[in-house]
């Protein structure tokens, strides 16, 4: 987003400027009638691995500036065939891409089969009222951490990724799952 204006300390904030804001803001409201996804907002994320390829059995964190737990998802997914291709590689001329889309819930965050946060070599495993990871791919997981909410990715195929690409929306949090 572009700077529209540049205040500085005890700069007076006219009704024009405060319009101005409100006119190139993106927003999201929420649907008012029998809506159970009723909280306002959204947030945003893109991300490309900035590692060359991401091993089976290993998982990524993609962002920890917020809490993704209890939010539902709407995930664009792709990992390119080469390598490079993210903007400022050598390949980026091949950055165009037809991605899958998926939908989840990242409820109160993943554990894996021994109830445990999962690491590598442990994937996310989704059961019904204590685990939650949505699968952006065959074998490929994406989940909030029940400890801090941060969002990861897990690769659990067996070859690996090169320089996987998420572009997800969130709802905020939903208040279902606190």
């Amino acid at each position: 987003m572009e700077r529209i204006t540049t205040y500085t300390a005890n700069a007076p904030i006219t009704s024009t400027q405060l319009n101005d804001l409100q006119d190139v803001t993106v927003g999201l409201v929420s649907g008012s009638n029998a809506n159970v996804l009723s909280a306002p907002g959204c947030d945003g994320c893109e991300w490309q691995s900035s590692a060359a390829s991401l091993s089976s059995a290993t998982q990524v964190k993609v962002d920890a500036s917020k809490d993704w737990r209890d939010r539902v998802l709407t995930v664009a997914y792709y990992a390119p065939s080469g390598a490079l291709t993210q903007p400022g590689g050598a390949n980026d001329y091949q950055y165009d891409y037809n991605s899958s889309l998926r939908k989840g819930y990242t409820g109160r965050g993943a554990l894996d089969a021994g109830s445990a946060d999962p690491t590598n070599g442990n994937p996310p495993v989704p059961a019904a009222g204590v685990s939650w990871a949505m699968e952006v791919a065959t074998d490929i997981w994406l989940y909030a951490s029940t400890v801090d909410g941060a969002l990861y990715l897990y690769n659990d195929t067996v070859g690996t990724l090169k320089t996987p690409i998420l572009s997800i929306n969130a709802t905020a949090p939903t208040g279902l799952r606190p």
